[in-house]
């Protein structure tokens, strides 16, 4: 059973990202943003997944993996999903076989895998998370869950290296920053990734809002003036 109650790390994280946000209200970089910012963005991270793809593409015709090419792999894929994804820890919430919760993964008809993140800091005011990943994380989740359901029993997506349990979400967090660090020379946490991916979308943002005070529309009415047929 799922408890409704708000978790202590929502509420610590919360405050923390609450302080964050009132420190950067001008949109100017923190000194920690401007020590850690990659040279070429939110775009690194992508980078980052491709290079530890290269290392560990010899696993993909690998019938039986050991729980530490599993806890490897499974490094890659985090990077890469975060590369295209920018959650903030939910992901380390995240279930794959029953009973789901409110936060899980399933694949879907046409081979898609769909994710859904009912639970998030969010989530009260603004809903579920739904996802629909694309063809670089449907391969790495096809070469990965076989091994990971032979290898577990949590029922959890992300495994520890050394006793097979779940891995926390604070675990999770720090593997971010320590293979960022480690690859990048840059120590990159979730927060930092989500202001990455908004920046490098900032042009398409300033375009659709301009659009939007144009026309004297809130958010959602813009939305119901798309004619998608």
């Amino acid at each position: 059973m799922y408890s409704k109650s708000k978790p202590k790390w929502s509420l610590a994280m919360s405050e923390s990202t609450e302080k964050y946000a009132r420190g950067r209200e001008s949109g100017t970089r923190t000194k920690r943003e401007a020590l850690n910012w990659p040279k070429d963005g939110y775009k690194a991270l992508g980078r980052l997944a491709r290079d530890l793809h290269t290392e560990l593409e010899h696993l993909e015709k690998s019938k039986f993996w050991t729980r530490a090419e599993l806890y490897h792999f499974q490094r890659y894929l985090i990077v890469l999903f975060y590369s295209k994804h920018a959650l903030r820890g939910d992901l380390a919430d995240v279930r794959h076989k029953k009973p789901y919760g409110p936060n899980w993964i399933q694949k879907g008809t046409g081979g898609k895998y769909k994710m859904h993140i009912g639970e998030h800091k969010t989530s009260r005011a603004h809903g579920a998370i739904k996802l629909e990943l694309g063809p670089e994380i449907t391969a790495a989740l096809e070469t990965f869950m076989p091994h990971l359901r032979r290898l577990t029993k949590h029922g959890y997506l992300l495994t520890t290296l050394r006793t097979g349990n779940r891995l926390q979400r604070s675990d999770m967090l720090r593997l971010i920053r320590n293979t960022t660090k480690d690859r990048l020379g840059k120590n990159i946490g979730v927060q930092l990734i989500r202001v990455l991916k908004v920046t490098g979308a900032s042009a398409e943002i300033d375009a659709a809002e301009a659009l939007r005070a144009e026309m004297g529309h809130s958010g959602s009415m813009q939305k119901k003036y798309i004619s998608r047929t």
